[in-house]
């Protein structure tokens, strides 16, 4: 029988295989990439949802599926942020 990872496992295996992917671009970066990944964010009604998942995690009250929902929002934000930062360097390393 396969043995399966903890969700929360699963969600850091996934994210480290894609930051080792991004990190590969480093500095050569494609400046339409680039600039599509500054134009990427959470949409305004997943912000209020993250917003909502803080307030219930500050106050205790977070179900599983919520902590695992949570979770995965901080990973992208986390992802997002490293490509952003990529993304900027490369840019100005072109100008």
């Amino acid at each position: 029988m396969e043995r399966m990872l903890p969700a929360d496992a699963r969600s850091a295996a996934h994210s480290e295989v894609l930051h080792r992917v991004f990190d590969r671009a480093g500095d050569d970066m494609a400046t339409p990439l680039a600039e599509a990944l500054l134009s990427l964010d959470f949409s305004e009604s997943d912000a209020e949802r993250i917003a909502e998942l803080n307030e219930k995690a500050n106050e205790g009250n977070l179900t599983e599926a919520e902590q695992a929902e949570l979770e995965a929002f901080i990973n992208i934000g986390d992802l997002l942020t490293l490509w952003q930062l990529k993304a900027r360097r490369a840019l100005q390393n072109r100008a």
